[in-house]
């Protein structure tokens, strides 16, 4: 694991990774859980009754070699859906050992980058971005199409192209605070426009974006609408 700034992020992945491995658990045995680790049987089962955590070298080597046999990203390729020329991740957000492990590669690749709030459009990501803020241990905040509260004070957030396209999402104003460096979290980035309109509400509340983490993107086009320069997704799809 690369960029460890603090000795907390190094004890947090480390036990991380443990819980990955009791996950894995359900699905192999020690045996096969030693062929793919390389690790012996004992010392693994130490890991997953949490006797003992594994150290970093240790947990970067397991960790690789779940990656390797529970890929996520092979895995959200595979279960990737069209309904109706839409895409449907619902096999892999209702996952359990899936999220658990999207959630420790996302915090794998962005856990240097001082992460301090969770946003997500309503409503297919939340069940990423809720894994995902259990793991970074910051706030989620969900971005609405409409005004719940009357009573609230919201930030406004739009991406207008004329003639017709409009995406408006709103954020009480209390979800986001001046300084904030949010990750963005969604499921499907196909245009771009709820990047934007996203873009603009993080703006408003005087926050800055530290990344986007997405399972799947398609396409070019979205960059060119979301002007946002770091976006991690596990699977991309080429469109002509």
């Amino acid at each position: 694991m690369r960029d460890h700034t603090s000795r907390y992020r190094v004890i947090k992945y480390r036990l991380l990774v443990a819980e990955a491995l009791r996950l894995a658990k359900r699905f192999f045995s020690y045996r096969e859980l030693s062929r793919i680790t390389g690790i012996p049987e004992g010392m693994l089962s130490r890991y997953v009754s949490g006797q003992v955590v594994p150290s970093l070298e240790q947990a970067e080597r397991i960790w690789a070699a779940l990656e390797r046999a529970l890929d996520p990203r092979r895995v959200v390729a595979d279960r990737i859906r069209e309904l109706g020329g839409l895409i449907d991740l619902t096999p892999v957000l209702t996952d359990p050992l899936q999220l658990r492990l999207i959630s420790i590669h996302f915090y794998n690749k962005l856990s240097g980058l001082n992460i301090t709030r969770i946003l997500v459009p309503e409503t297919s990501g939340i069940t990423l971005a809720t894994a995902l803020s259990m793991v970074f241990d910051v706030p989620l905040t969900v971005a609405r199409r409409s005004k719940d509260n009357p009573y609230e004070e919201y930030i406004e957030g739009a991406h207008i192209e004329p003639p017709s396209s409009y995406v408006v999402f709103y954020v009480p104003r209390h979800g986001l605070s001046r300084g904030d460096r949010v990750l963005i979290v969604d499921d499907v980035v196909q245009t771009g426009r709820t990047l934007a309109a996203l873009k603009k509400v993080v703006e408003k509340a005087g926050a800055s974006i530290a990344a986007v983490a997405a399972l799947v993107v398609v396409g070019d086009e979205w960059r060119r609408r979301a002007g946002i320069d770091r976006v991690e997704a596990l699977v991309t799809i080429s469109r002509p």
